[in-house]
């Protein structure tokens, strides 16, 4: 939906531009200068052009099962690369960069020690409803200024291929990580656009590369940054802690304490070395979250809960069950004897997803405790899948514990 302006005024009228109007001479110039005093740290404009190579890199990679878990059938990917289906009359795109990395340290060393790491973006606001208030800010400025000029705001799940665009319009480059990288920020940024009927000079891309450096492709914990630029999200730890359903059981043990996110590739990146911190209160560590969670507490979170910690930052969107799963599995990796009491009790959870999960994690940390609430799971459980993971952890219990018991069926 195109933008407009909410005010005790009316609006001007929104439409698409007539082609045969002249370019508005100092539009760009007060358009940047307004993004930036809205709060944008880096704007620049590229031209709503198809992006005919991004479509073909979007289909090979998704035909190459890389994207699986995210459903990109041809006419959303056709939508996304081509930003006149979105808007009829597109000329420009005004692209955004705003930075949120924080240097606050992670976690208090004296604090206990199950707690699970959260990426740092989603430290603080959900950085959707933020940039989307300031995207609506900037169109309304835009409409006023400029009548019969049209918008449509984008973030990140808008019908755009962010990066691409940010590239066209010089902010940052591809990595090979397949962040945006920038000068100014590194790739801790958040991207957001306004497409928009009005026709504004664009700006040059950069002739920036990454060179020979390959930190993020070798650090990657499972290998799923590809040489191509590619990156596998059936092995990307992000992905994994965003995806629905099962987690694979082959990639649960190098999840280790993370609870949302990674960003190994970011802090192995040189052009982070460099970076500045964010000066937006609004991407500050929230008190209710902040930089490392505590597993227990979410794992046995109430629905209340869950929307006063996590309602408020980008966590939320997959849901309270997709978060307790996470703390599963961080727990399994924490070799804490103390999560073995927290785990036995999610095996009574409602759903699948944190049973199996809190089956599989109580399989790691072992113990007579572990094996007797197993024991207890199997004697009620009917879900085949919960029951699988209940049967393996059990045994793996049996074996690492020198038990001579035989292997249950």
């Amino acid at each position: 939906m195109a933008a407009s302006c909410s005010s005790s005024h009316p609006a001007p009228a929104l439409g698409a531009r007539d082609a045969h109007s002249p370019p508005v001479v100092d539009a760009k110039t007060r358009i940047l200068a307004r993004a930036k005093d809205i709060g944008f740290d880096l704007v620049g404009i590229a031209d709503a052009a198809p992006f005919l190579d991004t479509k073909r890199t979007f289909v090979q990679r998704r035909d190459s099962g890389y994207l699986a878990g995210w459903h990109y059938p041809d006419g959303i990917i056709e939508t996304n690369c081509n930003p006149a289906r979105s808007l009829q009359g597109a000329r420009s795109i005004i692209c955004t960069a705003t930075s949120y990395f924080s240097d606050v340290v992670p976690h208090d060393p004296q604090a206990p020690s199950l707690r699970g790491a959260v990426s740092n973006y989603a430290w603080g606001q959900d950085y959707h409803r933020v940039l989307r208030r300031w995207l609506d800010e900037l169109a309304c400025f835009i409409c006023s200024e400029f009548p019969g000029a049209s918008c449509l705001p984008c973030v990140d799940t808008g019908p755009l291929v962010d990066r691409a665009a940010a590239v066209r319009a010089g902010i940052g480059w591809f990595g090979k990580s397949a962040n945006l990288l920038t000068r100014e920020f590194g790739s801790y940024v958040f991207l957001a656009e306004l497409i928009t009927t009005l026709e504004l000079e664009p700006d040059q891309p950069l002739h920036a590369n990454c060179g020979q450096c390959v930190e993020c492709v070798v650090q990657c914990p499972t290998g799923a940054i590809l040489s191509d630029g590619a990156v596998d999200a059936r092995r990307c730890i992000s992905d994994l802690t965003q995806a629905k359903g099962v987690i694979p059981r082959e990639w649960r043990k190098v999840i280790g304490n993370r609870l949302w996110g990674c960003d190994t590739c970011q802090t192995v990146c040189p052009v982070n070395d460099r970076k500045a911190a964010a000066r937006h209160d609004e991407f500050a560590p929230l008190p209710d979250v902040g930089t490392a969670v505590d597993l227990v507490a979410v794992l046995s979170m109430t629905k209340a809960q869950f929307r006063q910690w996590f309602g408020p930052t980008a966590m939320a969107w997959r849901g309270k069950a997709i978060l307790q799963r996470n703390a599963a599995v961080a727990l399994g990796n924490s070799q804490d004897e103390r999560a073995v009491a927290p785990l036995s009790r999610a095996l009574h959870d409602r759903k699948l997803v944190v049973r199996g999960h809190a089956a599989w994690a109580l399989g790691e940390l072992g113990g007579e405790q572990a094996q007797s609430a197993l024991r207890a799971l199997l004697a009620r459980e009917s879900d085949a899948w919960v029951r699988d993971e209940a049967l393996e952890a059990l045994n793996k219990c049996r074996q690492e514990g020198g038990s001579h018991e035989s292997r249950v069926q």
